[in-house]
């Protein structure tokens, strides 16, 4: 079932094949924060999902991730699970560090990317695209990019739990962008949380 608040929304669906079974979820978000009343806060990225308030007990076992753009593009590679009290889900952040293995004088992360779902309404008004973070190189040997992905983007994966989820958390980052001025590099409003809850 869908619900949305005022800066995104998410379907939530899961199935349990046999009693035990881990749960499969598919779990669709999408971004609308161009609905924002501020146009400094439209071209924000929904850049983590978590389903959260999850039942106590020991860690949660997720398998068979596979997380797609509206395009049926596999970019599973390109967030990371991440886990908290009561609840299991994924970032949009992803880097390369060698710890070192490149030998002295280079930076350990030598790449990183961060990605998020991106309200399609920012991408086709170029006032607000404007302000959509770009891609550069740090050091001449350190690369930040950025990856706005349209929504929906859907992640789907199993989960063992002892009741099925009936919350799930966004984080909202990369807020403001660059402000409109392309040599800024990184947003410097807070992330927001929020939270829907399903009946």
């Amino acid at each position: 079932m869908p619900t949305r608040n005022a800066l995104a929304s998410a379907r939530l669906q899961y199935s349990q094949p046999a009693p035990g079974a881990p749960y499969h979820i598919n779990l669709q978000v999408w971004s609308h924060s161009y609905d924002h009343p501020n146009a400094v806060h439209r071209s924000a990225l929904v850049n983590a999902v978590y389903l959260t308030q999850l039942p106590l007990g020991p860690a949660y076992a997720v398998s068979n991730i596979v997380i797609k753009d509206r395009y049926g593009i596999d970019q599973t590679a390109l967030w990371r699970r991440s886990n908290g009290i009561q609840e299991e889900g994924f970032e949009g952040y992803t880097e390369l560090d060698t710890h070192g293995a490149c030998g002295p004088g280079l930076t350990n992360v030598l790449w990183s990317a961060n990605s998020g779902i991106y309200d399609e309404r920012c991408a086709a008004d170029p006032s607000c695209d404007a302000k959509r973070l770009q891609t550069y190189l740090s050091l001449p040997e350190q690369l930040t990019a950025y990856n706005y992905l349209l929504g929906p983007v859907t992640f789907s994966f199993d989960i063992v739990l002892s009741a099925p989820p009936s919350a799930v958390r966004l984080q909202v980052g990369h807020i403001g962008g660059n402000r409109g001025h392309p040599a800024q590099r990184a947003a410097t409003i807070p992330q927001e949380q929020l939270v829907i809850q399903f009946p």
